[in-house]
């Protein structure tokens, strides 16, 4: 899905490329400013012509484009949420058993009691650093 929103995405932003590129610039100086005044003024075709159907064009590919830019967004942004979700819903819940060893649910030792004890003091040792270090 996600691959299918991308080459839509890149085909609409190469169409709008293509549709600003075909579109004439504005002539520069102050005859250009005349004439061009003139003609959308006078012009009796003015919403017949080439360049106006250029600009209603790059209008949709833009709203295109913007739409397909939000629907890529959103799309990437739930899939992102899917996998945490599917990432905290596979943790593994664990145990002490009767001689200290850490357990999943099926029996299986994942700790030894030894490790468990090794585990807990370097919690405990860094937990005291850090209290140190917030009062300092």
């Amino acid at each position: 899905m996600q691959t299918a929103l991308i080459i839509i995405h890149v085909i609409i932003s190469l169409v709008l490329i293509a549709v600003v590129l075909m579109q004439h610039g504005k002539q520069q100086g102050l005859s250009g400013a005349i004439a061009g005044g003139a003609e959308t003024f006078f012009g009796k075709n003015k919403g017949r012509t080439i360049d106006a159907a250029l600009k209603k064009v790059t209008a949709v590919v833009a709203l295109l484009f913007v739409a397909s830019s939000i629907a890529l967004a959103t799309y990437s942004i739930n899939t992102n949420k899917a996998d945490e979700n599917a990432e905290a819903s596979q943790q593994v819940e664990a145990q002490l058993d009767e001689q200290g060893n850490l357990v999943d649910a099926e029996g299986n030792i994942l700790m030894t009691a030894e490790d468990v004890q090794k585990a807990q003091a370097e919690a405990s040792e860094n937990a005291q650093q850090d209290t140190g270090a917030k009062t300092e």
